[in-house]
C-alpha cells in the first residue's frame, strides 16, 4: 500500500498529517510533475480529490461526510477549490463568503474533508490578500482563520503552510490631512463648492441593473466524440475532437482516463458546456467541457447522455428555461457556472437536471426529452 504525493500538492500533504492513521498504513513518497496517486486496500485513486476521498473513506470516514448528500457536497467544494488562477481563486473566495453567511463549515456542522482540502488550496491566495481585501470577504476570512486554528500546528508545518494572521476588524479609515493655513482652508472650501456644482451639472449615469443568474445563460449543446487520444503530457487526461454542429471540431481536454476506457469514449454522444472561457491543460487548450455525473462515493463518473436521435449542435436546456438565451462567453467575474453548478444533479431515476433555491428539479432536455446517465443516481454534475 503506497501513496505518491506531488511536491506541490498542499492539500494531500496536509490531509496525511491530519489523518496520521493513514501514514501508518502507507509507504509515502514524493513525486515531481505528476498527479498524486494512492494504492490502499486494493483500491487505486489518482488526482488530489480522488486520493483525498479514498483516504478519508478508509481512514477517517467522518471527514468524508455522513450522508450521501454531504458526500456529494464535499466533492463539489473540493472541485471548486481546485481551480487555479487569481481570478478563479477570487471567485471561489466570494462563493465561500456568500455560502458561510450563516454557516461555520462548508458542509454540515463540523470539520470535513471539504474544509481541509479547500483550506490548503486557497492558502497561497489568502497570503496574497491585503487586510482590506480580507475584510471585504470577511466570512471567507473568518472560515480560513477557524480552519487554521482547528488543525494541529504540526500538521500545518508538515504541509509547509505557515499560519496567517487574520484581522477581522474593519481597517481604520485614512486620516484626512488638515489645511496648512486658513487661506488654504478657504481655497479648499471654494474648490469643493465648485466641484459640487460641476457634478450637479453633469448628467448622472443610470445605475447598472442587477443581473439575475439563470441556467439558460450556460450554452449547452449535444456533441459527438469523433476522435480521442491520451494527452501526450498527462496520464489522467484525454484529448477529444468533438463535433458540436459547427464548421470545425472542438478540441476538449477531459480528466476521464481513470473512469472511462478509451474505447468507450469514441463515437459517443455527450452534452457539452460550450461557453466557458477556454483553458489550457498541460499545454493543450480546451474549448469546451464534457458534462459528466459523479456518484456519491466519487468512484463512478459517467457521461450525461442526450436522448437517442439527438444530433451534434442540438440545444440542451433546462425545463422551464426554454426561452433563455445563453451568453456568448461566460465572464469569470459573474460566476454564472459557479452559481448554477452546486444545484446540478441526477435524481433517483438517473435523470439529469438542476435544483433551484426552492429545491424544484428542472430536467435537462433536448427537444423535450430528458438527458440521463447509465447508472449514477443522485450524483453531482460537472
Amino acid at each position: 500500500m503506497s501513496a505518491s504525493i506531488s511536491n506541490n500538492d498542499l492539500a494531500l500533504k496536509l490531509l496525511l498529517a491530519v489523518v496520521p492513521e493513514a501514514t501508518k498504513k502507507l509507504s509515502v513518497s514524493a513525486v515531481a510533475d505528476q498527479l498524486s496517486r494512492l494504492d490502499l486496500d486494493g483500491q487505486q485513486a489518482e488526482g488530489t480529490n480522488s486520493v483525498a476521498q479514498l483516504l478519508a473513506t478508509k481512514c477517517n470516514s467522518d471527514l468524508a461526510g455522513t450522508t450521501d448528500t454531504e458526500k456529494a457536497e464535499v466533492s463539489q467544494w473540493m472541485t471548486m477549490s481546485a481551480r487555479q488562477g487569481q481570478a478563479e481563486r477570487s471567485v471561489f473566495a466570494q462563493t465561500i463568503n456568500s455560502h458561510l453567511a450563516q454557516r461555520t463549515f462548508l458542509v454540515g456542522n463540523k470539520l470535513s474533508l471539504a474544509d481541509v482540502v479547500a483550506f490548503a488550496n486557497v492558502h497561497p491566495y489568502m497570503a496574497s490578500l491585503s487586510s482590506q481585501k480580507r475584510f471585504a470577504v470577511c466570512n471567507f476570512s473568518r472560515w480560513y482563520d477557524l480552519i487554521q486554528h482547528s488543525l494541529p500546528a504540526d500538521a500545518l508545518a508538515s504541509a509547509d503552510i505557515k499560519p496567517i494572521e487574520i484581522d477581522l476588524n474593519a481597517p481604520a479609515p485614512a486620516k484626512k490631512q488638515a489645511p496648512a493655513t486658513a487661506r488654504d482652508a478657504k481655497k479648499g472650501s471654494d474648490e469643493a463648492k465648485a466641484g459640487k456644482k460641476e457634478k450637479k451639472e453633469k448628467k448622472q449615469k443610470p445605475a447598472a441593473k442587477p443581473v439575475t443568474i439563470v441556467p439558460s445563460m450556460i450554452d449547452l449543446r449535444v456533441g459527438h466524440i469523433v476522435d480521442v487520444e491520451k494527452h501526450p503530457d498527462a496520464d489522467a487526461l484525454y484529448v477529444e475532437k468533438i463535433d458540436a454542429g459547427e464548421e470545425e471540431l472542438r478540441t476538449v481536454v477531459s480528466g476521464l482516463v481513470r473512469f472511462i476506457p478509451i474505447e468507450q469514449m469514441r463515437n459517443r454522444d455527450v452534452v457539452l458546456v460550450c461557453n466557458l472561457k477556454p483553458a489550457t491543460m498541460r499545454g493543450v487548450k480546451s474549448y469546451a467541457m464534457v458534462l459528466c455525473a459523479t456518484s456519491t462515493d466519487g468512484e463512478t463518473v459517467e457521461f450525461v447522455e442526450p436522448p437517442k436521435g439527438s444530433k451534434p449542435g442540438d440545444r440542451v436546456y433546462f425545463e422551464g428555461f426554454e426561452d433563455g438565451k445563453p451568453e456568448e462567453q461566460l465572464k469569470p467575474k459573474m460566476k454564472v457556472f459557479e452559481t448554477i453548478q452546486p444545484g446540478l444533479y441526477t435524481n433517483d431515476t438517473r435523470e439529469a437536471g438542476w435544483y433551484d433555491a426552492d429545491k424544484k428539479f428542472h430536467k435537462l432536455l433536448v427537444g423535450g426529452t430528458v438527458c440521463t446517465t447509465a447508472s449514477v443516481v443522485n450524483g453531482t454534475l460537472k
